[in-house]
């Protein structure tokens, strides 16, 4: 399963783990989840639309991470993965 995950579904996975490791709750609220992601480096690219508008206007733009951040997090996750599988 892991092998399908993109680098930044691992980077998110790990920053999630961690953070739950960190404070001891097996569950987040979603500002907490929120807080993860600005700490990622993920930003909003546009002004909230509002519900009428939604529909119809086009996607917004994806919202990259920043590359030293991803780095350091997928090599955190494939070093806990190979530990996790060596017990």
């Amino acid at each position: 399963m892991l092998e399908s995950l993109s680098t930044e579904q691992l980077e998110f996975i790990k920053a999630i783990e961690n953070y739950k490791n960190e404070k001891k709750k097996l569950f987040l609220s979603w500002s907490e989840v929120l807080d993860i992601l600005k700490n990622l480096g993920y930003q909003k690219v546009a002004a909230r639309r509002s519900a009428s508008n939604e529909a119809s206007s086009a996607p917004e733009k994806p919202v990259t991470a920043r590359p030293d951040r991803l780095a350091r997090s997928i090599e955190a996750c494939k070093t806990g993965m190979i530990a996790r599988t060596s017990n």
